[in-house]
């Protein structure tokens, strides 16, 4: 076997480099490609506990936590996460909210629900519970190469009858997962 040692590859003519059927480019590191907009790494959730948010009028951490390392801090960080959800109450108006935090260094930035809108769900004439499925996939761009936590909070609204809104876990279907996107 021969070594061949180059500091960039072009064509002679033409935009294409070809690698022939039946032959492999065999990369033994990782990170040995570099391509860009694509996915350097994801991490999935474990097991996410079922979480019930009885605090009226304050922001609860749900079981949605989720921790990754970018490898540059030019990178993107996209979030994916599916909840299902309870909202439930005793009243003609339910209403409660979720938001994300990004917390880098005990620093907490939000990233999603910026503005803590404490009405994302509101069901009207319904005094019992509603159930329902809230999905995010929200791009963040945390600037860093150190641990990058993103959990989720759950809210209820003060004046609406709300008892309680259930975030549940990976049980129910419930998922979290951060992919690290090279830019």
């Amino acid at each position: 076997m021969s070594t061949l040692s180059v500091n960039n590859l072009t064509t002679i003519t033409g935009s294409t480099i070809t690698i022939p059927t039946g032959k492999k480019l065999i990369v033994t590191d990782a990170g040995g490609v570099q391509v860009p907009h694509s996915v350097v790494q994801r991490v999935q959730c474990g097991t996410i506990a079922n979480v019930n948010n009885t605090s009226t009028g304050t922001w609860v951490n749900t079981g949605y936590t989720l921790a990754i390392t970018p490898t540059s801090n030019t990178s993107t960080v996209q979030i994916t996460a599916t909840c299902p959800y309870r909202l439930n109450g005793n009243s003609t108006l339910l209403r409660g909210a979720f938001r994300m935090y990004r917390n880098v260094g005990g620093t907490d930035t939000l990233v999603m629900n910026t503005t803590s809108d404490i009405e994302m769900f509101q069901v009207r004439n319904a005094p019992n519970e509603h159930d329902a499925i809230a999905t995010y996939d929200v791009m963040d761009t945390p600037q860093t190469t150190s641990t990058v936590t993103y959990r989720f909070q759950s809210y209820i609204h003060g004046d609406s009858g709300s008892g309680y809104i259930m975030s549940w876990g990976t049980a129910v279907g419930g998922n979290m997962q951060l992919r690290e996107v090279r830019t």
